[in-house]
């Protein structure tokens, strides 16, 4: 009883004497850069707050390099709370600075004038998100920055952009340091927007331009051509609204992306759009606009390895004019790349009859360089009978020296997997049913003949986001069914949503019962992956 009564011991301190087992409170012997790197993981408030704990974390959080600043658990105050952390801080130097806003009751101009004082003091990174809203005022940045790397996404509205002011520099040095420079949801107010980038942000490694309007000072989109000259950039982002003309001129860049929206308006204007690139170390191009009417590559493409990004509406009659020769153009262009990543979009009231009167990909030509295609099947598959399987056929025909090959379905089922009433389940309740091998639909009115598919070198094939429909299951036949030619076949992996969970069992019993694949095993991994893989102990 006398022991029980005993007052209870402080916890040990790794490294004191008394305590030779190091048992107890170890993290507070830390060193303080290792206190700061934890606390670094917590909203800066609650890092301030560790302060209470005991004498040995009082200002350990002045340690962490980076500060997250955000409003999501304080959003009364949260003006006077960002001020404070930034005053208690004591260092003039903050290493990275994250801030999160998200009500818009803390978006006006007295937090503009905070985030601009609070930049100017950062020699990492910068990070600033409007969540939700947009910033109701304009952005005036620092007159120079010590920071090495600047993101801003000022919007989440679609259609107002807040308007990002660069001040007149302090110098041609004002802005040297920054190599990583990430604009988004914005509208810049600059004339000569590439010429301004090009000069003063002389060391960018890194330039992201996405969903930007680049406006005068009237507010109509600015019209002037962006022309980049940077000896460093090696990756390089550009989503301009309205861009007539982008010219590069970049030793280094290895990722070019061209995002949406870039040329979409002024081809529908009939304006002549041009697009000149001279960068020699070019390794991937992702292009997900619409293409302009000259497209000039200065040095020799053939480094480039990737393409990525690409759409393709199959099969629209009204975009072929503008969308197939282009992109038929574009890979020719860069016909030594062994990757290539396609949206394919299937318009609403497509059916298989439709589909099978031609050959949409006729006019592309044979791809044998291509060794990894990735497709993303874009459609509501609940509104169309199948054309999952026509699509896919079709550009397989293309690419006859595959060794990998990834079908992404997940958009197919974009709006029902949203609510579990409208999941477009197959019947399989019936385990019967479930036994008896593929045998295809009858509905189907055309069906991609297998056998002009010589798949002999895929070695791998990855499907996400099944559901185990009927359309998707003609898709797995044509892929690896019955008469399937794919002598180097050694993984198959199918992933679903985590809606389809309780269902998974189901899905793998179908698939071992309607493709059997002898040589090989299907499993359902930890991760709830559906898997087949070759036994390889018996090719020895």
């Amino acid at each position: 009883m006398a022991e029980r009564s005993q007052p209870i011991k402080r916890c040990a301190v790794a490294g004191n004497p008394r305590f030779p087992g190091g048992g107890g409170d170890r993290i507070s012997g830390l060193a303080n850069d290792l206190l700061g790197h934890i606390l670094s993981f917590l909203p800066a408030v609650e890092a301030v707050r560790s302060s209470a704990l005991s004498r040995r974390w009082r200002r350990a959080w002045t340690h962490t390099p980076d500060l997250k600043i955000s409003d999501e658990l304080h959003q009364d105050g949260f003006l006077d709370l960002a001020r404070a952390v930034l005053a208690q801080y004591g260092a003039p130097d903050i290493p990275s600075l994250n801030v999160t806003i998200s009500c818009r009751f803390n978006l006006g101009p007295a937090t503009a004038a905070w985030l601009r004082d609070a930049m100017a003091g950062v020699v990492g990174s910068i990070c600033v998100n409007i969540d939700r809203y947009s910033l109701d005022q304009q952005l005036v940045l620092p007159r120079s920055l010590q920071a090495k790397a600047m993101t801003l996404n000022l919007s989440a509205n679609f259609h107002y952009k807040p308007l990002l002011i660069f001040p007149e520099p302090a110098g041609a040095a004002a802005f040297e340091r920054l190599a990583e420079l990430s604009l988004s949801n914005v509208s810049l107010q600059i004339d000569g927007l590439g010429e301004f980038l090009s000069s003063f942000f002389p060391q960018l490694r890194k330039l992201h331009l996405r969903n930007v309007y680049n406006v005068t000072r009237k507010g109509a989109l600015n019209e002037r051509p962006l022309v980049l000259h940077m000896d460093m950039l090696d990756d390089l982002e550009v989503g301009i609204y309205q861009l007539m003309l982008l010219q590069v001129v970049a030793a280094r860049l290895q990722l070019l992306t061209v995002s949406c929206h870039s040329f979409e308006s002024m081809a529908a204007l009939t304006t002549d759009t041009m697009v000149t690139i001279s960068a020699p170390r070019l390794e991937v191009i992702s292009w997900s606009s619409r293409f302009p009417k000259q497209l000039n590559f200065l040095t020799d493409v053939r480094c480039v390895r990737r393409l990525a990004g690409l759409l393709v509406y199959w099969p629209d009659i009204s975009r072929i004019e503008y969308s197939l020769p282009d992109l038929v153009h574009f890979i020719q262009t860069c016909s030594g790349a062994d990757q290539l990543d396609v949206s394919v979009d299937i318009p609403h009231g497509r059916n298989p009859s439709m589909l099978a009167k031609e050959d949409f990909m006729e006019c592309i030509p044979c791809l044998p360089n291509i060794r990894t295609l990735s497709l993303t099947i874009l459609t509501i598959l609940r509104q169309l009978q199948s054309p999952i399987g026509p699509s896919v056929f079709s550009f397989l025909r293309r690419c006859p020296n595959l060794t990998l090959l990834h079908i992404d379905l997940s958009t197919l089922h974009q709006l029902t997997r949203q609510d579990r009433y409208n999941h477009v389940f197959p019947d399989d309740d019936d385990e019967t049913g479930a036994a008896k091998p593929y045998q295809g639909r009858e509905l189907d009115p055309w069906k991609p003949p297998k056998d002009k598919l010589q798949l002999v070198s895929l070695r791998k094939i990855r499907i996400s986001g099944f559901f185990g429909t009927d359309p998707e299951m003609e898709l797995a036949d044509l892929l690896f069914g019955v008469g399937a030619a794919l002598p180097a076949l050694e993984r198959i992996s199918i992933s679903s949503f985590a809606q389809l969970s309780g269902r998974v069992d189901r899905i793998a019993l179908k698939m071992k019962a309607w493709f059997p694949l002898a040589g090989g095993r299907w499993k359902i991994s930890p991760l709830e992956e559906i898997i087949w893989t070759k036994d390889m102990d018996g090719l020895l």
